[in-house]
């Protein structure tokens, strides 16, 4: 695929929502933008900024706002289907012994990295970042781990930004991973603290003690914590309002996965209390196996369980933990997050300009983005804005209605396999068709990594918790004498069970006929939250 011949000035028109403060939403303007970022936003009636006053803006008729940055995902699993999650767990450690769980999210991910012959792990990455760009999704986390190449950011160095690659020195680098040695030695793992800027770590995922204790262990026998500014707490869904003044005291903020936790435990985070504590809050979809399909659809994951156990959250307010909240705990906030004058021009469009203007987002469904621009360029649209915009692409349907997506990246190493959208589809849906062929190779490869005895070279996908990385995403201090968090050689050295065919997840919800139904029919989320999720599609 060639670049796309994108217009270097240009600019767009609608109603604007800055997120910058409440209510700060202009009702009818344009957004010009400059090459990567925005040189004025003006409203209707105003006169252009010198050197656009020719430029004729692409009337969106649509409600334009910051583009979506998702601060908690797995991106690499997100070729899988919603688990249907068979009792409720105490902590991290428990569902991932379960045999439904090695069936349908952890043996069909081992078979699709190790008996992969090179042409998945392009098509993976493919379509899991169409998959978040088709919901406005501009910025987001949780690249897999490489295994024995050490250079997977190359293949995510693409049209999606993530935030562990950022773009120094305007957007830094986050960290999500940690050396096992300094997860497990409280001094080492402060000092990894200190010395980034943005630190993304699962922590305290579960509701029991034990998850509890992985909290309790941050604190060391001189009653210090390791606990600074940079660190970005993932789930803390264990945590108690002592807790999070603990983390407010040390600068810390917190990343929510409502729908993932009610899945696996039937509650969630106190976010009304890490509110109160005055930690800032993020939101993440977790990955597809027990969350959101996409950023947009855990905003209204977010907003059902808000109003269900009154937690006192504006439309605003939520929409803000996927805006500004998640460019400010990055250190991005400078360059995105806000619509305004400077920042890079990553915007989402959603079509309608009528009634509360958070509230719209939050209702809109992945079928009604009009436009997607990431650094200035059009990046996902429908067909008509598009080539308005100047953009192009491969050309597709969502619900039926004409999309293109443009996936070509200058900056994206050049021996990287370039795939398009429907290639990775089909390869995906034939390898996870297959998976039963595909296992006896998986474990050969398994028992050759083991014995060092590996001969294939190039690109490898690692999954995240599942070999023997050498890295951790979340601390592992001891408390009361045991060292916290999960076992993973015990998981790993479980006889592997039997695989059948899956289905490759849908795109979006529009598209994919069992999502729903799934949904509704979890047994562990509180009575009404999935026909309310369910009832926004």
């Amino acid at each position: 695929m060639s670049p796309a011949a994108s217009p270097t000035r240009w600019a767009l028109s609608g109603r604007i929502v800055t997120m910058a403060t409440e209510g700060d939403v202009i009702k009818s303007g344009t957004i010009f933008i400059d090459d990567s970022r925005i040189a004025a936003v003006v409203p209707k009636g105003e006169p252009a900024p010198a050197g656009f006053e020719t430029t004729d803006p692409v009337a969106t008729g649509g409600t334009i706002y910051p583009g979506l940055i998702e601060l908690h995902n797995h991106l690499s699993y997100n070729i899988l289907p919603l688990w249907q999650v068979p009792q409720l767990y105490g902590n991290r450690d428990q569902w991932q012994n379960a045999k439904s769980y090695k069936t349908s999210v952890t043996g069909p991910m081992s078979a699709i990295a190790l008996a992969d012959d090179g042409s998945l792990l392009p098509a993976l990455v493919r379509y899991v970042e169409a998959k978040c760009m088709v919901a406005g999704t501009t910025t987001s986390q949780g690249i897999t781990l490489s295994n024995w190449s050490g250079t997977i950011h190359k293949y995510y160095k693409g049209a999606l930004r993530a935030a562990e690659i950022g773009s120094p020195p305007d957007l830094p680098r986050a960290h999500s991973k940690i050396p096992d040695i300094d997860a497990e030695d409280w001094a080492k793992f402060d000092n990894e603290l200190k010395s980034s800027s943005c630190f993304l770590l699962h922590l305290s995922e579960g509701i029991d003690a034990k998850a509890h204790s992985h909290f309790l262990a941050l604190r060391n026998p001189q009653g210090d914590w390791a606990i600074e500014p940079s660190l970005a707490g993932i789930h803390c869904t264990a945590l108690d309002a002592t807790d999070f003044g603990t983390m407010a005291e040390n600068h810390a903020k917190v990343v929510w996965s409502p729908l993932s936790n009610l899945l696996l435990y039937g509650k969630t985070t106190d976010v009304a209390a890490a509110r109160t504590a005055g930690l800032t809050i993020a939101l993440g979809s977790d990955w597809s196996p027990s969350g959101s399909k996409n950023l947009l659809g855990e905003l209204k994951a977010a907003k059902v369980v808000a109003a269900h156990s009154n937690l006192g959250f504006s439309d605003y307010d939520i929409v803000s933990m996927a805006t500004c909240n998640p460019a400010a705990i990055l250190k991005w906030d400078a360059k995105l997050g806000t619509i305004a004058q400077g920042k890079f021009a990553d915007l989402l469009v959603v079509k309608g300009v009528t009634g509360d203007p958070y509230r719209h987002l939050i209702k809109s469904r992945e079928q009604d983005v009009v436009l997607v621009t990431i650094g200035g360029r059009p990046r996902y649209g429908t067909k008509t804005v598009m080539q308005k915009a100047g953009g192009s692409g491969e050309a597709f349907k969502i619900g039926g209605s004409a999309r293109v997506i443009d996936f070509s990246s200058p900056d994206q190493d050049p021996g990287i396999e370039k795939v398009s959208l429907a290639e990775a589809t089909t390869r995906l849906k034939a390898a996870l068709g297959n998976l039963g062929t595909l296992r006896p190779h998986s474990l050969a490869m398994s028992a050759a990594i083991a014995r060092g005895a590996v001969s294939r070279t190039g690109w490898r996908l690692a999954l995240d918790e599942q070999f023997g990385n050498n890295v951790q995403l979340r601390p592992r201090l001891e408390y009361a004498g045991v060292r916290t968090g999960p076992d993973l050689l015990a998981t790993a050295a479980a006889a592997p069970e039997p695989l059948h065919p899956i289905k490759l997840d849908g795109l979006t919800v529009v598209d994919d006929p069992v999502f729903i139904d799934t949904l509704k029919s979890e047994p562990n989320l509180p009575e009404g939250i999935g026909a309310a999720i369910a009832a926004f599609y």
